[in-house]
């Protein structure tokens, strides 16, 4: 739903694909064609990419930023998003913005200091207070002060500033380039391997651009920037996570080192580490630099420790309240954490974003995240997401055309000039459409308005621009932690565990349920390895070479992939095994339990869920037979995925011993499973006689 509201917001020759469209049925056309040209224009087609708000601006550190943050969600949480049928969208929707972004890049050089990009297309003053209409009816080619004047500001070497906005195009064309080479109906390696050289040019350029951040000549900006080293931190770590999309080491990669290098300056910076939006993005860079473990394990330390200062200032306790005046963030009378009064839900997003990245166990490098605090972050985001879709005091969802329930309220007049229009072009649109009864007459599908004040309070007004616009940066973070919530969810089930229960710590997940986006499948048809990935047996064949590139980058036997997964007769167990599976076991040297116990049919059945349950006890154990033994015990039981979940959790995670986890994993419900494993762990029975006593079984004495 969520990429709804992009298809809304495109500029240019709208698709006929796009869901807002006449074309589809919405009130969407061509608009806005002779971008580029016309007075203050550089006589190229700008035509496309994504107005920026509820204006008919094109800003290009906001639309840089959005794009790469989208890119990071649908990367991260890719199952998440093929599950449902959703990865075709996203990767559409990603591909029409970074074609634009590549058309900005004017001139195109191996020359850094020969390069040329737009960092924006309109003027601030002349859209906010001389048109309010259809974009495309807006007049265009006007001279300066009519509504039609949209200047191009372009970006170059001689200003010596704008790093922070070339940075993000950069950030932008590098994640867009790596969804591009996934399998999938709109991959497409060659346009990949494009945005990626301009991704390369663009950083080189950059790097002549570091005397300052870029504003229009008048200063009349609607997006302040600070400062550009967090960009180019954040575009750098893109290139990074490209290069060893390639297959390179990371030890071994030029793009890493010098990822590193922009990102040492943050060490110890608590101040452009603590939030995540449009002028800060060094905690996102630290995430995913964290992702690829680049560096030594002290780098990795300092990545945590960003992502803890991000953390520990969003996810507070719940004392620290608005209503006593705490600063922000703070807590709302109904729970929001709320950080700002401009977009409070947006700033809210982006911080659920990190949570759920920084979720997983294993920290690239190795350093631990405890389990307790992985928990903590997934559900606080979870709490968070909630509130914004009408888990709240006030029963109302900030996503427009959202409502749980029928009780609850959506937005319906969001602050958004195109949307307020009449669907048919006859009917005149005009200013006085902004005051206009009544719900906006097109329903802008899966925008995220503002939000409340810190008190809780909002009102579905189209005139407040604080509270109840839209804009493509609002909707970024939120649409991946829907992505990586989608994927918590996944796991809490094949666990056979709730929310609540996961929330409580009764119930546990033994999976990482965030995991670093996997290496694609780039390997070489030369590799042998790779090469044996075309067996006629090898259903999944993509997966199998992902595997493989995963493989060789970690510096281990590639041939484990088709070695440990040869066997398995259908395409879903096979997916599970060469993408999980083996990736994460090969190196506990337990790959061989993923296709003797994970991918066996008299174990799992077909059962991608529970082979996955399997795949996390095989990599996270030291004997897979314990692993399948819990299957066994557990399989006639009327809850066995809970049971299953409870024997691997305690194999696991506690020192009962395998043995003993599975003798009380026997018993019928949940709660003499558990009073049998408090039983063992008290010392003074063993695990039969605890079993006996838990079952209320009397032992003869």
């Amino acid at each position: 739903m969520s990429y709804r509201f992009y298809e809304a917001q495109m500029s240019g020759n709208v698709p006929s694909w796009s869901r807002a469209s006449q074309a589809a049925g919405g009130w969407r056309n061509r608009s806005h064609a002779l971008d580029g040209t016309g007075p203050g224009g550089v006589n190229l087609d700008l035509s496309g990419g994504w107005y920026d708000a509820g204006d008919h601006l094109k800003l290009h550190l906001p639309l840089g930023v959005s794009a790469s943050l989208l890119a990071y969600g649908a990367l991260t949480w890719e199952a998440a998003y093929r599950t449902p049928g959703q990865w075709d969208t996203a990767v559409r929707n990603l591909d029409w913005v970074a074609s634009y972004i590549a058309k900005c890049h004017t001139q195109a050089s191996d020359t850094p200091a020969s390069n040329k990009f737009v960092a924006q297309i309109g003027d601030v003053a002349t859209d906010h207070n001389t048109w309010w209409g259809r974009p495309e009816q807006q007049p265009e080619g006007g001279a300066a002060g009519s509504p039609g004047y949209r200047p191009v500001y372009v970006i170059t070497s001689s200003s010596g500033r704008g790093a922070d906005i070339v940075a993000e195009a950069v950030a932008s064309l590098a994640g867009v380039s790596l969804l591009l080479k996934r399998p999938g109906t709109y991959s497409n390696t060659t346009k990949a391997a494009a945005f990626l050289n301009r991704a390369k040019q663009l950083f080189e350029f950059a790097k002549t651009l570091t005397g300052g951040t870029w504003a229009p000549p008048d200063n009349n900006g609607a997006y302040g920037s600070s400062s550009w080293d967090d960009d180019m931190a954040w575009a750098a770590a893109w290139l990074c996570r490209a290069e060893v999309d390639a297959g390179v080491a990371v030890a071994g990669s030029a793009a890493c080192a010098a990822a590193l290098s922009y990102w040492r300056p943050f060490v110890g910076n608590t101040w452009e580490v603590q939030d995540v939006n449009w002028d800060r993005m060094a905690g996102m860079a630290a995430v995913l630099l964290r992702d690829v473990a680049a560096g030594t394990a002290t780098d990795v330390a300092t990545y945590n420790t960003a992502i803890n200062a991000v953390l520990s200032r969003w996810v507070a306790p719940s004392t620290r309240t608005c209503s006593s005046g705490a600063s922000p963030p703070c807590y709302t009378p109904g729970g929001l954490v709320w950080g700002s009064e401009w977009g409070s839900c947006r700033h809210t997003a982006n911080a659920a974003l990190v949570a759920l990245a920084a979720a997983r166990g294993d920290a690239g490098a190795g350093v631990e995240v405890a389990y307790s605090t992985r928990v903590n972050r997934n559900c606080w985001a979870r709490s968070q997401i909630d509130y914004m879709l009408g888990s709240n005091l006030q029963s109302q969802s900030y996503v427009v055309g959202y409502k749980p329930t029928s009780s609850h309220k959506a937005p319906e007049k969001p602050h958004h000039r195109s949307s307020s229009c009449a669907t048919s072009y006859t009917t005149p649109c005009d200013w006085s459409a902004l005051d206009a009864p009544g719900p906006n007459p097109s329903v802008l599908l899966g925008a995220l308005v503002g939000g409340p004040d810190r008190y809780d309070v909002y009102a579905d007004n189209r005139r407040d621009y604080v509270k109840n616009e839209v804009a493509v940066d609002f909707n970024a973070g939120y649409t991946g932690a829907l992505a990586g919530l989608a994927a918590v969810d996944a796991a809490i089930k094949a666990a056979g565990c709730t929310w609540s229960s996961y929330c409580a710590l009764t119930c546990t997940v033994s999976s990482n349920i965030s995991t670093v986006p996997p290496v694609t499948s780039t390997c070489s048809s030369s590799d042998w390895a790779c090469a044996a990935c075309s067996n006629s047996w090898v259903l999944d064949q993509n997966t199998c070479r992902t595997c493989v590139s995963t493989l060789r980058a970690k510096g281990l036997d590639a041939g484990k992939c088709t070695n440990s997964c040869s066997g398995i007769a259908t395409a879903g167990l096979q997916t599970v095994c060469f993408g999980t599976c083996v990736p994460n076991a090969a190196a506990k040297g337990t790959d061989w339990g993923c296709n003797q116990y994970c991918g066996a049919a008299s174990l799992v059945g077909a059962d991608a869920a529970r082979a996955q349950q399997c795949a996390a006890c095989v990599a996270g154990w030291s004997n897979p037979w314990d692993c399948q033994n819990c299957m066994a015990v557990t399989s006639s039981l009327s809850d066995a995925a809970a049971a299953r979940a409870s024997c691997m959790s305690c194999i696991t995670t506690t020192a009962l011993g395998a043995s003993a986890c599975a003798e009380c994993s026997k018993l019928a419900t949940a709660a003499a499973r558990g009073a049998c494993q408090a039983c063992v762990a008290g010392g003074n029975k063993g695990a039969w006689e605890c079993a006996q006593a838990s079952a209320g079984r009397r032992l003869l004495s």
